[in-house]
């Protein structure tokens, strides 16, 4: 039991000590490295920032890891153009709304039980090959309670106690052709209209994934770019991505130009610009047509809710981060000699509508401990009496925030 004065305890070397190494799959290295130089070389042939590439890139490979739980049910059936069913991952029919019309069709998201652990684990196998890449000497390793991710500088002895908030802009959906549907309505021979339906076909036909793409005209038209067959292993949609960035060489710049794009709708929720409709947090459909369907008790369904918000933009996630990270700073820095403790709010895309609400106030905020709770200004302290920063780092490829010199030259993406 903690007496008055005492600093709660928590042992990292204790906990770097049972440290979890990353163990990626062969099939995930292959394309987190095949990102990684492409978008590299993408950075200097185009002058588009490496941190963007790097952003939309962990979306492409968090698709890979998603498509693995694809499954004959949870596709929606579109009547439009040419028929196709379309496997979404937010409650709208993915092809017309780039024709100005919201249908109703169930997300295939994954559940939050499953999102956080695999967005930390891919984000830390991610961090861990750019570092290489970048020619840094930093080892990422998974954590337990109370930490979520440990990266250390075996040469300087630093090691960041990280607080994991990820959570992809968006994940593209998948398509497959089909034949015109029809039904008996009201003892009439009709096409179907929009509706959920399984993919019965599944393991016979290729699958494609549907990419925006801005026209000359400054419009968007649609691509289904093939994947080939889905295997039953469930890597390949690993090995799919792999083989298209090798073999279309327009492919990465394609996909960064819609991610940007989508990114910057999301940002400043612009409802008109089609890709809106297609990232996580995009909220209720507008204008809502008559025929979208009310959610059981009150209110409608939307296409994605706030629950769902991109990287660290969840509120209810901030604020638990903003605790858990002063927690590690004060168990952490105090009671440790063996390391060079730094602490950090890591993600893939920094708060983009909730930082100034949020977090703008507490960015350069420092503390120190008080036994005595009779301190009232600076000077009451001795003169040596260190003082710690709350947030060392408010990481992400999309906007850092630091305070702290090893991090600021570390996760400098630029």
């Amino acid at each position: 039991m903690l007496g008055v004065g005492d600093v709660p305890e928590f042992d990292v070397a204790e906990a770097f000590a049972t440290r979890q190494p990353l163990s990626p799959k062969t099939s995930e290295l292959s394309l987190v490295n095949e990102v990684i130089l492409q978008g590299m070389r993408l950075s200097k042939s185009a002058g588009i920032p490496l941190s963007e590439i790097l952003a939309a890139g962990y979306d492409l490979i968090l698709m890979a890891e998603y498509y693995k739980d694809v499954t004959n049910t949870g596709w929606g059936y579109c009547p439009e153009h040419s028929p196709h069913l379309f496997y979404p991952y937010t409650n709208t029919c993915p092809r017309c709304i780039f024709h100005g019309e919201f249908h109703f069709t169930p997300g295939n998201k994954p559940g939050s039980g499953r999102i956080g652990e695999r967005t930390r684990r891919l984000l830390c196998v991610y961090l861990q090959q750019i570092f290489l890449h970048l020619s840094k000497p930093l080892d990422v390793y998974l954590g337990s309670e109370p930490v979520d991710v440990m990266i250390h500088d075996p040469q300087k002895n630093c090691l960041l106690l990280a607080e994991v908030k990820a959570s992809p802009l968006c994940t593209l959906p998948l398509a497959t052709p089909t034949s015109r549907l029809t039904g008996k309505i009201d003892e009439e021979v009709m096409e179907l209209p929009h509706q959920e339906i399984p993919n019965t076909s599944l393991s016979n036909e290729n699958i494609f994934v549907l990419l925006p793409r801005m026209g000359d005209s400054s419009s968007w038209t649609i691509d289904l770019i093939d994947l080939g067959k889905m295997e039953s292993d469930d890597s390949w949609a690993y090995d799919a991505f792999d083989r298209l960035l090798k073999g279309n060489v327009h492919f990465l710049k394609w996909f960064v130009d819609f991610w940007r794009s989508a990114f910057d709708a999301y940002s400043i929720r612009d409802t008109m610009n089609s890709v809106f409709w297609l990232t996580n947090g995009c909220g209720q459909p507008s204008p809502r047509p008559a025929h979208w369907p009310r959610r059981a008790g009150s209110g409608y369904e939307s296409v994605s809710d706030g629950k769902t918000s991109v990287g660290m933009d969840r509120t209810d996630d901030i604020k638990k981060g903003i605790y858990q990270v002063l927690k590690l700073g004060v168990e952490g820095k105090l009671n440790t000699h063996e390391f060079d403790v730094k602490t950090a709010l890591l993600s893939n895309v920094h708060a983009a509508r909730h930082y100034e609400e949020y977090l703008a106030s507490l960015q350069d905020i420092v503390w120190t401990w008080d036994p005595s709770g009779t301190v009232k200004k600076a000077g009451d302290f001795e003169s040596d009496k260190s003082i710690y920063n709350l947030f060392d780092g408010i990481l992400s490829f999309t906007r850092n925030v630091t305070r702290d010199e090893w991090i600021a030259d570390n996760f400098n993406f630029k």
